[in-house]
């Protein structure tokens, strides 16, 4: 996709929620919403906040933010997202979700190292 990740995973990191919203809102710009794969995209991004909002102990997103996860368990995120993503016949929608997925985790996986 085309959007710089970083400063939206470090709102995230910070648990900085409203920012990361408004970070959101102001690039989604930058995505090309009439195709099914950027709206997947914009799904994903929304729905990492949301995760944080609803304060769930299990979900994905919380427990990287929180440091559930060590550096090889969001490498194996990263390997077993991929996966799914090269999947020719998984919906456009589906293939953007996921590369969100991928590129949130790398740059969680970039602050780790």
């Amino acid at each position: 996709m085309t959007l710089d990740l970083k400063p939206f995973t470090k709102l995230l990191k910070q648990k900085d929620l409203k920012k990361a919203r408004e970070w959101l809102e102001q690039n989604k710009g930058g995505l090309n919403l009439a195709d099914e794969s950027g709206r997947g995209y914009l799904l994903a991004l929304q729905g990492m906040i949301s995760a944080l909002e609803a304060g769930g102990e299990l979900s994905v997103m919380k427990r990287v933010v929180n440091g559930g996860y060590g550096q090889e368990q969001i490498e194996k995120l990263i390997h077993d997202t991929e996966g799914g993503l090269s999947l020719k016949f998984r919906p456009r929608d589906e293939q953007g979700f996921d590369t969100a997925w991928i590129e949130v985790l790398r740059e969680f996986s970039a602050e780790n190292e």
